[in-house]
């Protein structure tokens, strides 16, 4: 199945959605929806690079915490999880009672402009089916500017339309941005989005939207491995149908290279845009724009730099 890229209508402050949002073409149908349900284990073929990582139980969020990364903010509206060379970040963002209606993708164009990202442009759209308690989601991969520089990476956007009997009440949200500078996205793209996927709020009242309150309370294990859940299976799909396109494409990967392993194991191939990937001893990986960055510290030195393969 083909997901066919739109065309653009240019917005203030010069961010682009697809001109389709700007009509009821916008509305999902059933043939662009990924069917869909997170595996609590991973292996060798679906992790990669995050493989091993350990899960987080915050006073908000339940979500998995990559090696060599920092919990920068959590609080009941917001999670964000940066790497150390501060090249890439995760950013869980909701709220709730918005009194107008709001598609996935544009909920997460304000989303980012109210987290003072500039220059968003959205460059494909996937719909997918969405998470628990949510009606309408979408996969969108997109560029903007951070406050330390151009970012590629993928937004996953969902909307909940509430209504009073037959008429609109407002629309709640919540949006997982995934993001690394520009250079280094690659050795980030085919496992970090699902690190991002599997952060849940596991607190009664959720970005402070007033939905569900009592179902929620005391369930937090059971929300969480039901949210890795719809995670696992959304990424999965997501993957494979990125798969077909390119195979479709007869595509070939560019700006990848081999690496020796540092710690004797088989090869590693990776891309060559980073100036630096570390490794640790679990498999996980760090990739980083700085060529001085060194993520061991003093409770965290077990990191080797990848050095690439001789011919």
């Amino acid at each position: 199945m083909r997901f066919p890229r739109r065309w653009f209508l240019q917005l203030a402050g010069g961010a682009t959605l697809p001109a389709a949002l700007a009509t009821a073409a916008l509305l999902m149908s059933a043939s662009t929806i990924l069917p869909g349900s997170f595996a609590a284990d991973c292996s060798a073929a679906n992790c990669g690079a995050g493989q091993a990582m350990p899960f987080r139980q915050g006073p908000y969020f339940n979500h998995a915490l990559p090696a060599g990364w920092l919990v920068m903010q959590e609080n009941n509206t917001m999670l964000l999880l940066q790497s150390r060379d501060r090249a890439a970040d995760i950013s869980v963002a909701g709220i709730g009672g918005i009194k107008q209606h709001l598609t996935p993708e544009v909920f997460a164009f304000q989303r980012m402009a109210a987290l003072r990202l500039t220059d968003v442009r959205f460059t494909s759209v996937v719909y997918i089916i969405p998470m628990a308690a949510y009606d309408g989601a979408a996969v969108m991969d997109v560029t903007y500017t951070a406050p330390n520089g151009r970012m590629r990476g993928l937004v996953v956007s969902n909307v909940a339309t509430v209504y009073n009997g037959n008429i609109f009440d407002r629309t709640d949200g919540v949006m997982a941005l995934v993001g690394a500078k520009e250079r280094i996205w690659d050795a980030y793209s085919d496992w970090l989005p699902e690190v991002a996927l599997q952060a849940v709020h596991t607190g009664p009242n959720p970005f402070d939207a007033p939905r569900r309150e009592a179902e929620r309370a005391n369930q937090a294990d059971q929300l969480a491995s039901a949210h890795r859940e719809w995670a696992k299976r959304t990424w999965d799909e997501l993957v494979d149908y990125r798969s077909k396109i390119q195979a479709d494409r007869n595509a070939t990967p560019v700006g990848q290279q081999w690496y020796d392993n540092p710690y004797g194991g088989a090869p590693i191939r990776q891309s060559a845009g980073p100036a630096a990937i570390w490794i640790n001893r679990n498999g996980q990986q760090l990739p980083t724009d700085d060529p001085s960055f060194d993520p061991r510290t003093p409770t965290d030195p077990e990191w080797q730099r990848l050095i690439p393969k001789r011919p």
